[in-house]
């Protein structure tokens, strides 16, 4: 099998192919000179005293050629070329040639090739650079590879009729603590919360101490931690009925110590997840979650399970599930390693196992809880950043930024164990009822979870069965079945959604995006529910008087519908406006209403006429955008003489042109394999050329520029690069 040789992003395109050195079926070695290209290039010239022209205003640019070599980026037989002398090569990811490599190195572990043994290092992995293993990152495959074995798990999954599913920890079917007044409670038969802990489940670990990047000190002594652990209610009943169905696989962004003792706790005899456990430590990012992670090629059969949404980029895989808080006011203790959420009242969830005022009551301090650990926190991490700083700033200068960022989510981790412990929030919660019970274990989400991945499941092997196998596939099954529970609706969140919050990427509002609502700002013609736990806000109040249609309801109504997957009826969940829109609040309101309307519009108007503008202009630059190859060797000096009324824009089209070569600069950094063969052509900006210049010279694409042109020709190729410089510059 042949590996294509492709153009790579640090050349300066576009270039003409100049010369074809290696002939087909020759040997080439890695760094053998393939071919040599020309491209060209503009560069200044400095005036002259004598020529009156050294005030600045006006620069003399002249227009040059240069010839590079491209070398082989691995060793092989020369099977064929794609490309011939004189053809250009307009941008990367061409296929150049076609080479036999005596092997591909298709598994890669550890630097060495698993095939035949020889050492690989980044550049020879031309595919082999997936990794796939739950436990090892030292084992990297192809991506032909990859498909293979993905394609081996697909035969055997449909032969068994399973799915696969990944299961999310903290929050998703556990929730964790380390409050010492937790394991006070649970030996405390006196305490109104000690029922509910009967069966909460504790371990230890050894927390890894912090040390600096490039710290050659004595090692810091290991500290002690003790985790509760409270499984999710109905845990065994959803392992049950979903293990026949699914093929469980772990993905947290926990430690991987931690992950294995969760996973003594939810599986203990390995049948559920055996070793398919990844965690943070083999992830490969410190801050998101990817299939392609474990599926690199195929996820038509994966679901995810995860009580982050934002992390999997909202991915049609995903069913996020409601946050599991069970010990209220402490969130997850691996969130540091995520990207931060905005708390509100929404990130709860339901909680209707109090009174309505002592449930709202609840839920402020509990958040109000939150925000102060936060706080204390971030000042924790602070002062630890302040005492490191100095070898935190020579790691830096070492090139070694990524070591600074793992330590300050380490530091983030370190800091959220330690003000929980110090800091008790469950015994300051507490005080707020009064000596009767806080934790209260009423969720009920896996309950209904398990009767919908059954019911993905059985659609899955319907469509299957039925020979439709293109639609069998979950990234398209599982938005169209969401899609029906809020197809129709059209969203108003009031008093829910923090100030200063871009709506468009609130939590809640993709979530429900995700099946199927539309979320506006405001009330309109379109509005058919306001959620909102107040019926006194301004938008209840107006949405009602505006159009009785529109229903005003409870958040709990939403968390119904998002976790039974079905449209629920609003009646149990509606509340009672007492307080109606006046009828002069009514008018005021669908005043602003068209003014609104009339913005929008106008901004709409505004966007096409732009994109119209931009258009053009993008027309007109692919005059100059095929890169013909008409410019002669010679170094003609050209004068910029353009009018005055043009200098910015020239000095525009100055900066781009620079910005363009730093560009070609940054990009040959990247390319470690080719660094001494493309440095000099890195740095210097390739000419634009005109695009409808070659319906009129058909033949200049592929023809070198011969040098014994009569003088009559030099002068109009003279003329005409001079008038494309002016309008380069202009």
């Amino acid at each position: 099998m042949t590996t294509p040789v492709v153009a790579p992003e640090s050349l300066p395109y576009p270039i003409t192919i100049d010369q074809l050195i290696a002939p087909i079926g020759s040997t080439v070695k890695k760094g053998e000179r393939l071919f040599a290209y020309k491209f060209w290039y503009m560069v200044e010239i400095a005036s002259s005293p004598d020529e009156g022209n050294n005030n600045g205003s006006h620069t003399k640019k002249a227009v040059r050629e240069s010839i590079e070599f491209f070398e082989a980026p691995f060793e092989g037989d020369l099977v064929g070329w794609e490309v011939d002398t004189g053809d250009e090569v307009a941008a990367a990811s061409q296929v150049i040639c076609e080479i036999r490599r005596p092997c591909n190195h298709d598994i890669v572990y550890g630097g060495l090739c698993t095939m035949c043994g020889k050492e690989v290092d980044e550049t020879d992995q031309v595919e082999a650079n997936l990794a796939m293993s739950h436990t090892d990152n030292n084992l990297k495959v192809s991506r032909k590879e990859a498909k293979d074995i993905e394609q081996s798990l697909k035969k055997r999954l449909r032969q068994a009729k399973k799915l696969v599913l990944v299961v999310d920890l903290d929050q998703t079917v556990i929730h964790c603590g380390v409050d010492p007044t937790i394991g006070e409670w649970k030996k405390d038969p006196s305490n109104p919360n000690y029922d509910t802990l009967k069966d909460v489940r504790m371990f230890a670990l050894d927390e890894e101490p912090i040390v600096p990047p490039l710290y050659l000190g004595p090692r810091p002594p290991e500290r002690k931690c003790w985790y509760f652990v409270k499984v999710r209610p109905g845990l065994k009943e959803f392992f049950e009925k979903v293990a026949p169905l699914y093929e469980m696989h772990i993905y947290t962004m926990a430690t991987r110590a931690y992950a294995l003792e969760i996973a003594k706790i939810i599986d203990p005899d390995g049948s559920l997840f055996g070793d398919r456990i990844l965690s943070r430590d083999e992830n490969g990012s410190l801050t998101q979650k990817s299939l392609e992670r474990l599926f690199p090629t195929d996820q038509s059969m994966v679901i995810v399970i995860d009580d982050r949404g934002d992390v999997w980029k909202w991915c049609p895989n995903l069913i996020k599930v409601v946050p599991y808080n069970f010990f209220v006011g402490v969130g997850d203790i691996n969130s540091n390693f995520l990207p931060r959420q905005q708390s509100g009242l929404l990130q709860l969830g339901r909680r209707t196992h109090k009174k309505p005022q002592e449930s709202d009551e609840l839920l402020t301090d509990i958040m109000d809880t939150e925000k102060k650990l936060q706080e204390k926190i971030d000042e924790e991490v602070k002062r630890q950043e302040e005492k490191l700083s100095p070898q935190l700033n020579a790691a830096e200068e070492a090139g070694q930024g990524k070591s600074k960022e793992q330590l300050t989510k380490k530091l983030e981790y370190s800091a959220s164990l330690e003000v929980q412990q110090q800091n008790r929030p469950l015994a300051a919660l507490q005080k707020h009822m009064h000596n009767q019970r806080l934790l209260v274990d009423d969720d009920d989400e896996l309950y209904y979870l398990k009767d919908t991945l059954a019911k993905i499941h059985e659609e899955y092997y319907k469509l299957l069965d039925s020979g439709d196998s293109e639609d069998a596939d979950i990234q398209r099954l599982v938005p169209i079945l969401k899609n029906k529970v809020f197809g129709d609706c059209h969203f108003v969140f009031s008093g829910l959604i923090p100030l200063g919050t871009d709506i468009k990427r609130a939590d809640i509002v993709l979530w429900t995006g995700m099946f199927g609502a539309t979320t506006s700002t405001e009330v309109d013609e379109n509005t058919t529910h306001v959620i909102t736990k107040t019926p006194g806000t301004y938008k209840a109040r107006i949405a009602k008087g505006y159009k009785d249609s529109i229903k005003v309801v409870h958040p709990d109504w939403v968390f119904e519908c998002l976790v039974t997957w079905k449209h629920a009826d609003e009646k149990p969940y509606e509340l009672i406006i007492q307080d109606p829109a006046t009828e002069e609040e009514l008018e005021d309101f669908k005043r602003k209403m068209e003014q609104r309307h009339l913005i929008e519009q106008q901004q709409r108007d505004q966007l096409s006429t732009d994109a119209l503008e931009k258009s053009a202009q993008g027309n007109a630059l692919e005059l100059f955008a095929s890169g013909i190859s008409w410019l002669s060797d010679d170094e003609d000096e050209i004068s910029d003489d353009d009018d005055d009324d043009d200098d910015e824009e020239g000095k525009d089209s100055d900066n781009d042109r620079s910005e363009d070569a730093n560009d070609h600069e940054g990009g040959e950094k990247e390319n470690g394999g080719q660094e001494e063969s493309h440095t000099k052509a890195a740095q210097k900006r390739p000419l634009p050329s005109d695009q409808d210049m070659s319906e009129e010279q058909p033949s200049s694409k592929k023809t070198h520029i011969d040098e014994s042109n009569g003088a009559s020709d030099e002068e109009s190729a003279s003329d005409f690069e001079e008038e494309l410089l002016n309008a380069l510059d202009g």
